[in-house]
């Protein structure tokens, strides 16, 4: 549990650094995707609530990458199609809010976002593994 308590500490860091980032280095050439960046950011954050609403309907929710004493597989809707569908919702929105201000700071923001779902992910796929004997297939 404290292991969780400590990847979830770390994801809210990450997204509060990149919503209040100064703007460091600004790339003018990223300028015209502004917009982009937006619509990004706001899809990134309607897939999120879906898939946290569709796994919340199975009493399978938590934010904690470890899955609840009493969770079922999630095996359809956004995660018939996708592994991680809220992690890959917030990578998006990370990107759509970086590439919005297209500040270099922004970017490497963004690129640790990546990084630090990659791992987390991984984190959550062995404890899932661990619960659910059909998990990998």
């Amino acid at each position: 549990m404290r292991k969780d308590l400590v990847w979830v500490t770390t994801q809210l860091m990450l997204m509060v650094a990149l919503l209040f980032a100064p703007g460091w280095l600004p790339l003018s050439a990223l300028a015209p995707f502004r917009g982009v960046g937006l619509t990004l950011a706001w899809l990134g954050m309607i897939l999120a609530g879906w898939a946290s609403l569709y796994s919340r309907a199975g009493k399978s929710f938590t934010p904690m990458p470890s899955p609840r004493d009493n969770a079922i597989l999630q095996t359809t809707g956004p995660y018939r199609r996708m592994r991680h569908p809220v992690y890959s919702s917030l990578l998006l929105w990370a990107f759509g809010v970086a590439l919005a201000p297209g500040t270099i700071g922004h970017l490497l923001l963004a690129a640790a976002h990546l990084l630090f779902f990659n791992a987390i992910a991984a984190y959550e796929e062995r404890a899932l593994t661990r619960k659910f004997s059909g998990y990998p297939e």
